[in-house]
């Protein structure tokens, strides 16, 4: 079909209008994705590390100023890693992974959240009880509300860090058919563990710690355990 001279202006015009396709955003680089991944678990450990030594040198009234301050230092820190996520992008088979690390955070938000709410309302009470609050529903809330963490931290741990860590492995199998190798150099894995070292210490070889540090101790044993990009194949 030949469009007339008229008719061939008022398309062109259309077309014109009409917004342009957004091209959709390239996939983050999963190394980087991982040292990311690294750092927001450093971070956390860096407040929680924090938060013992404020905790243990303050008293009554101290401790619920801390718990306010700490507190609302976990809040901030995790909004700042939502908005690190959200600018980034994995590809099948991950590519669920980001958004689903993004909902664990904003849950843990709105509970510290809640926390800092309610170490307030004790805190304005120091002074004398307000009328129609109630203290000891309050104070009772708080172990329900770091019950909670506790489950969205064990959460993290059991259901997305080997999730995370796995983004390293390259899916082509060697001539055992084994997935032996990460898609990582050498040079790029020992980063990695040195970054390791310097954020978590020897935490990293103590029994008991907690589920970031356990993260940690999986990742450099996830690390040590697969041969790098330039190593050779089987």
């Amino acid at each position: 079909m030949r469009l007339t001279g008229n008719v061939l202006l008022v398309f062109c015009a259309f077309a014109a209008g009409r917004p342009a396709l957004a091209a959709p955003k390239p996939e983050t680089p999963h190394l980087t994705f991982v040292t990311e991944y690294i750092r927001e678990l450093a971070a956390i450990e860096n407040i929680r590390d924090m938060a013992k030594q404020e905790l243990k040198d303050a008293d009554d009234n101290g401790k619920i100023s801390s718990g306010i301050h700490m507190n609302t230092l976990f809040q901030l820190e995790l909004q700042s890693e939502v908005a690190m996520l959200k600018g980034m992008r994995l590809n099948p088979p991950y590519n669920d992974l980001i958004s689903n690390i993004i909902s664990f955070y904003d849950f843990k938000i709105t509970v510290f959240k809640r926390i800092t709410e309610i170490f307030t309302f004790i805190l304005g009470g120091a002074s004398g009880p307000k009328p129609n609050v109630d203290y000891a529903r309050l104070a009772a809330e708080v172990p329900a509300l770091r019950a909670r963490l506790d489950y969205l931290d064990h959460a993290l741990f059991s259901d997305v860090t080997a999730v995370v860590f796995s983004t390293l492995i390259d899916l082509k199998p060697d001539s055992k058919n084994h997935t032996s190798h990460m898609i990582i150099t050498k040079a790029e894995r020992g980063l990695l563990l040195e970054s390791l070292a310097n954020d978590f210490g020897d935490k990293m070889d103590q029994k008991g710690q907690n589920y970031g540090v356990s993260s940690a101790i999986v990742l450099r044993g996830f690390l040590r355990g697969r041969k790098c990009s330039d190593e050779p194949w089987e």
